[in-house]
């Protein structure tokens, strides 16, 4: 199994939906792809806190797989390790293919970081390092003193091409491997598309074109017919290019006049944000804390109204950079 060339990869993070979540439908999925020769798996520490490790441990016993697994960023080498452990037994192996933090934070410690990969590496507790959901210049500060081979893991697809171009380009470049997850979100393509004669689904297309980037998809899905199709449309995929226009557009912060979120959580106000009162974790100001130092990890999404826009997602992110910066304009990708 060579990182050399594309792969499919199973995700496990269905902890966003639990009361849809189906322990043996999970079981009847992982094996459904050991059967089908997609042998590596993408979790976290986190993930119905540590159960899904311990499922996929038992179900790859015997098995040549490869693991991806996130964890929570600390600045504290004793509890990083100690968390290692537990992941290591949880997932009943002795190393870890791909390790890497879950998510950045504004007052991370590359230094620390990088110490601890390399001694788990020399350990043998650890393959190879990565970084999930990091931006670039995270990334390029990270490569600055960490000198081996890493991989990292983002959210990659159609509609947020361009937001994350250099990104892409910059990986390439370096040698540095790339997972990408959530591939079909945020889709501005209607319905399905005809291309090569042929009627693809939204999701079958991302698959192709992330495979034409030479970029690691990660699927999810419980149902077997789904992945059946996805892993088949994958393996036979031809290579395809798309015409995609920039989607990354100027937006007048005063024409903002919706605010949705997934959390069902909104504030209307700069002030309500600041406050925090239904207790957004991580909070706007520590966002806007982060954006000061890093710049912003992921893109604002707007969807054009009558009159105005609509914020689709991004509402923390939102606020901690109007905290930040008296701006009249922000960058976001319009979605149609």
């Amino acid at each position: 199994m060579s990182m050399d060339k594309n792969n499919l990869i199973f995700g496990t993070g269905f902890n966003e939906n639990p009361k849809k979540f189906s322990k043996k439908k999970f079981i009847n999925s992982v094996n459904f792809c050991l059967k089908k020769n997609i042998k590596i798996f993408d979790t976290a520490d986190n993930y119905f806190d540590g159960e899904i490790q311990k499922i996929i441990g038992k179900c790859i016993r015997g098995e040549e797989i490869k693991i991806i697994n996130k964890f929570k960023l600390l600045n504290n080498k004793e509890k990083l390790n100690k968390n290692l452990e537990n992941s290591l037994r949880n997932l009943k192996t002795d190393c870890i293919d791909f390790y890497m933090p879950h998510w950045p934070t504004y007052n991370m410690d590359l230094n620390l970081l990088s110490d601890f990969a390399y001694e788990n590496i020399e350990k043998k507790r650890i393959k190879f390092f990565g970084l999930s959901n990091f931006n670039l210049d995270m990334i390029k500060r990270f490569k600055k003193i960490y000198k081996k081979k890493i991989f990292i893991q983002n959210e990659i697809n159609l509609c947020n091409f361009y937001y994350n171009k250099k990104l892409i380009d910059f990986c390439k470049q370096n040698n540095i491997g790339i997972f990408a997850y959530k591939i079909s979100d945020n889709f501005f393509l209607e319905k399905k598309m005809d291309y090569l004669k042929h009627s693809y689904s939204n999701y079958e297309i991302s698959l192709m074109w992330i495979k034409s980037l030479n970029i690691n998809p990660i699927i999810k899905s419980l149902n077997l017919i789904n992945l059946k199709r996805n892993i088949t449309t994958f393996k036979g995929a031809q290579k395809i290019n798309l015409s995609l226009k920039n989607n990354y557009v100027s937006v007048p912060i005063n024409k903002i006049n919706k605010i949705s979120s997934g959390s069902n959580v909104v504030y209307n106000s700069l002030s309500e944000a600041k406050k925090n009162k239904k207790n957004l974790y991580p909070s706007p100001i520590d966002i806007s804390k982060e954006i000061k130092k890093f710049g912003l990890l992921k893109p604002f999404f707007v969807k054009k109204r009558q009159k105005g826009y609509e914020l689709l997602s991004g509402q923390a992110r939102f606020w901690a950079y109007l905290i930040l910066k008296k701006r009249k304009f922000f960058k976001a990708i319009l979605v149609k």
